[in-house]
């Protein structure tokens, strides 16, 4: 789940707006040529030898954890970057302060001086903002600060900068007009994840737009990155953005959009535009950041399995002179049976603290599907890493899922982190094969605690936490998370010394998915005969089933094979006498059911498959 800019396109429009004028940009550095440029030094004060190197690929060449993160996007990066790799040297005894220092640059004659660089950082204890930052000597002895971050956090969790962010710093008050200045980009940390440095120039015109505006940030209003059909629309979507004004001039009569988007789930092509909603912001001044709009209206995302994204768009009277950042959104899935936080592992982490250690993702289930089926927590999905020479097939997780008590409010405002507010229905042990590699995707069974067989009960409205366990030598590992997504309501939880607690909201989420799975596939309360009947049967292609009411049903529609694993399931609204086909070309020879559910009963047929 990449969150989505046109971050290239922001980089080529910034440098588009400080190269409009003639003579402007008076130095240059792209990292294009081997090792270090003439003159410049890299040192590690903190004398642990954590130094920058030039790259030209981060995946093969110049780092050697397994990361799913994207590769380095700056404008220039096929030519070389410089990199300071703070994963690689571990964990160290002290922060290493770690600094590039440029070599000596002629900024006489130039009463006005700004830096423009592209980087990309992620960070985990050591927030950048603080911690990464620009030095300006005119000197080579007194360096002055200036702050490149905002927001990358740190404090124990995974945070990353956006890739490329373009940084436009007016260093004027050292530079100007001397003779000799050095830059110096110092990094204060402790086994974080790496700063990259790319692209780097001296211009004497400020590479401010006039016409700047941005989405800044905004709510993301899906509980879980994938949802189940039939529970996706216990999420009601409301919509929320912060714009800012990064221009010099102030801008006026300006539209803030939200739209919910198709998506193609093979190629990521939009389809089409399923919801858009709009809100109207007389002005906003230069220098505004953050301004927080509410766009009225809300969604209920009755939608069938698919790709889609929550997005936003702002504009105004005035062109955008950079308009590549006035577009932000997340993607989100609707699918047959799986909850899941995130679409894969990006990296892993775990306490500081030592000891036994868990993780909790949370999921919900909704009312819609209250009397129409019944569901069961059949299994998990997770993924973990280890740290060399650690293998892992030598890591067992213990896996377990918890009914939320009743009485626990919705912002677990009053959770009891001794366990006392949720209850164990499910548990099972997993033993890790031998051959597994960092980042695999494992999966396990659930058994149930009141039966001892597959599968768990999930109520109506139940709410549930579903937990991976590291215990004894097992808690060298690091369970796998995914940073893209801030998540606004209650997300990943962690176990530590004792007590749940811990990242209740926000980031990252951690890769521990809830496989869920039809309880029963026999017809407690059966319908009419004539509420369903297949045909062809057999077939090879496909199926149509023929549903008849005598009055509009709201029904669930479930494809099973023999033994009740589901392969397809889709609610419908207001059914009365119609047809549904399925295409099942993919479907080997055999038996399959074909079932209905509606609030008064269910009804299930078997039909063939021949090939």
């Amino acid at each position: 789940m990449k969150h989505f800019t046109t971050s290239l396109l922001a980089v080529c429009a910034f440098f588009a707006v400080i190269s409009n004028a003639q003579g402007q940009v008076f130095y240059q550095q792209l990292f294009d040529g081997a090792g270090l440029p003439a003159g410049w030094t890299t040192t590690d004060a903190s004398s642990q030898g954590v130094l920058w190197s030039r790259c030209t690929n981060l995946t093969t060449e110049c780092h050697s954890g397994e990361y799913n993160i994207d590769p380095f996007e700056g404008s220039d990066a096929a030519n070389g970057f410089m990199i300071l790799d703070s994963d690689e040297a571990g964990q160290l005894n002290a922060p290493h302060q770690s600094r590039l220092n440029s070599a000596a640059i002629n900024c006489s004659g130039k009463s006005e001086v700004y830096a423009v660089f592209e980087n990309f950082i992620g960070v985990f204890d050591y927030d950048a903002n603080e911690n990464a930052r620009l030095f300006v000597s005119n000197n080579g002895t007194t360096w002055t600060p200036f702050q490149i971050f905002e927001g990358v956090d740190g404090g124990g969790a995974t945070s990353l900068s956006e890739n490329p962010l373009v940084s436009g710093i007016d260093i004027s008050s050292v530079a100007a007009n001397q003779a000799t200045v050095y830059l110096r980009w110092e990094w204060v940390g402790n086994y974080e994840y790496w700063w990259i440095l790319d692209n780097v120039s001296l211009t004497t015109i400020n590479p401010t737009p006039d016409n700047d505006l941005a989405v800044a940030d905004f709510f993301y209003p899906v509980s879980s990155y994938a949802t189940p059909e039939s529970q996706i629309a216990v999420d009601t979507f409301a919509f929320e953005a912060y714009i800012s004004n990064l221009g010099t001039q102030p801008q006026t009569n300006i539209k803030v959009y939200a739209y919910v988007l198709e998506y193609d789930p093979n190629t990521g092509s939009p389809l089409g535009l399923i919801y858009v909603d709009s809100t109207s912001v007389p002005e906003l001044a230069p220098g505004v950041d953050s301004f927080q709009v509410s766009i009225g209206g809300s969604f209920i995302p009755d939608l069938p399995v698919g790709l889609y994204a929550v997005a936003y768009e702002v504009s105004a009277d005035a062109a955008d002179q950079h308009d590549a950042d006035n577009f932000k959104g997340d993607f989100f899935e609707v699918t047959d049976l799986l909850f899941a936080k995130e679409n894969g592992p990006q990296s892993a982490s775990q306490p500081a603290d030592g000891g036994d250690w868990a993780v909790g993702n949370y999921y919900r289930m909704g009312e819609y599907n209250e009397t129409l089926e019944q569901f069961s927590a059949l299994g998990a999905t997770f993924s973990f890493a280890v740290n060399a020479p650690s293998i892992p097939g030598d890591i067992d997780v213990e896996l377990s899922l918890y009914r939320i008590n009743d009485d626990v409010l919705s912002d677990f405002s009053n959770f009891e982190g001794d366990g006392s507010s949720m209850t164990l229905i499910g548990t099972t042990s997993f033993d890790t094969p031998d051959a597994a590699e960092n980042y695999d995707l494992f999966d396990a069974e659930i058994y149930s605690i009141e039966t001892g067989l597959v599968g768990v009960p999930l109520e109506a409205n139940g709410r549930y936490i579903l937990s991976a366990g590291y215990v004894g030598a097992s808690s060298e590992a690091f369970t796998a998370f995914n940073n893209n997504v801030y998540a606004n309501f209650v997300s990943t939880i962690l176990y530590i010394g004792g007590e749940w607690g811990g990242n209740f909201v926000g980031r990252p989420n951690a890769v521990l998915r809830m496989n869920m799975d039809l309880t029963t596939s026999t017809d407690v309360t059966p319908l009419a005969e004539t509420a369903l009947a297949v045909s062809p049967n057999p077939t090879s292609d496909f199926v149509n089933l023929k549903v008849n009411f005598t009055e509009p049903t709201n029904a669930t529609i479930t494809i099973a094979d023999i033994d009740g694993r589901v392969i397809r399931t889709e609610n419908r609204k207001g059914m009365l006498d119609e047809t549904v086909n399925y295409q099942i070309k993919d479907f080997a020879s055999g038996t399959y059911l074909a079932r209905i559910a509606t609030a008064k009963g269910t009804r299930t047929l078997k039909f063939v498959v021949q090939k």
